[in-house]
């Protein structure tokens, strides 16, 4: 008889820690990512963790470990990102959002060293410097390369600003290896967020890269829109009611002057109307007959014709362009200010009066606060 034995694996305790210490800042976290660290040195990483600072932790481990992490983890919905734990990727923990983030990682590149066969993402710049370099076969090498240089006080100079390789060539092994000697980092390297967990949903990369500041351009643009259907229809809402009884007092007193109902409340209006009505008739009759027109009168005709002519188009810039109302939108850190003209709608025009009348009333009842 054959006696066997069964021998159980040990899982090392170091393992197990690390699992559980991952688990823990899973269940703590607003957002689990996965970014990809694929080239990405420990001198660029601490630089990015240090940029990070204060908004998200990035924590590296094998795959194997980060995967149990995920499958213990009690938050629903959570496992499927296991699906995307593969290649050189690291754990990303943050509260903020992962669409903030992304944009974040965007915009803050870390530089890294070139290497040979790599695409030059933009001009690379030798400046004038002290290479601090003996004079020897470095001279050499530099002239090879053509970066103009010459001895001074014991060591090399390169003489002045050169650019060594233009964006879009590839970088020879020699001008990485000068380039590193140099001390210069040509190329940039970012980190990507590959997935991400928020909010009970696993988000994509290809859904992360999205332009935030046009889509909330767009956002605003269609409240503008949906503002301005709302008045030019006459469909109150409780935002645009007060700009719908504005309008609706504009065409009231355009209608009382066009028909020659007096209201007291109009009798500058009406003074007004007459009196460009009368030098109108004036107008008309001079041009006939100028002696029929006492000079005063004249004088008067004149003068408005005058201007007329100087600045012809002033008058209808007043008329069509009213002072932009500014809105102002709070934000938890900043505020954002667009200016928006409440008359220019893709449906149907708005007087300009109206205009004037919409921004007077939304100054009358906005109240501006303070972020702090």
């Amino acid at each position: 008889m054959i006696e066997t034995s069964v021998y159980e694996k040990t899982v090392p305790q170091w393992k197990i820690d690390a699992v559980e210490g991952l688990a823990s800042k899973i269940a703590e976290s607003e957002m689990v990512g996965l970014v990809n660290v694929e080239g990405v040195g420990a001198k660029q990483l601490a630089g990015i963790r240090e940029r990070l600072r204060g908004s998200a932790v990035i924590k590296m481990a094998r795959n194997t470990i980060m995967k149990r992490a995920i499958e213990s983890a009690k938050k629903k919905g959570i496992k499927q990102l296991s699906e995307y734990v593969a290649g050189p990727v690291a754990f990303m923990f943050s509260n903020q959002d992962p669409y903030v983030l992304t944009k974040f990682l965007r915009d803050n590149k870390a530089a890294a060293p070139a290497k040979g066969g790599q695409i030059a993402p933009k001009d690379i710049l030798i400046p004038a410097m002290n290479t601090g370099v003996a004079p020897g076969p470095f001279i050499s090498e530099l002239a090879g390369l053509k970066i103009p240089s010459r001895v001074r006080g014991g060591v090399i100079h390169i003489t002045e600003d050169t650019i060594a390789v233009k964006a879009g060539d590839v970088i020879s092994n020699a001008m990485a290896q000068m380039l590193g000697r140099l001390g210069i980092e040509p190329m940039e390297l970012q980190l990507r967020l590959i997935a991400a967990f928020a909010d009970g949903t696993v988000i994509t990369a290809d859904s992360l890269e999205i332009d935030l500041e046009g889509l909330f351009q767009e956002v605003l643009l269609g409240h503008q829109y949906a503002v301005n259907l709302s008045v030019n229809t006459g469909i109150p809402t409780e935002e645009t009611i007060a700009m719908i009884l504005a309008k609706a007092n504009v065409e009231a007193r355009s209608l009382a002057l066009e028909v020659s109902f007096f209201e007291p409340d109009l009798l500058e209006d009406f003074l007004a109307k007459a009196n460009s009505e009368f030098l109108a008739l004036a107008a008309a009759i001079s041009e006939k007959d100028p002696e029929a027109i006492p000079s005063d009168v004249l004088s008067q005709v004149q003068t408005a014709a005058a201007a007329a002519s100087v600045a012809p188009t002033t008058e209808a810039s007043e008329r069509h362009q009213v002072k932009p109302l500014s809105v102002v939108i709070f934000q938890p850190n900043h505020i954002v200010t667009l200016p928006i003209h409440a008359w220019q709608s893709p449906f149907s025009p708005v007087d300009a009066d109206f205009a004037a009348g919409y921004n007077a009333k939304i100054e009358e009842h906005c109240i501006l606060g303070s972020t702090e």
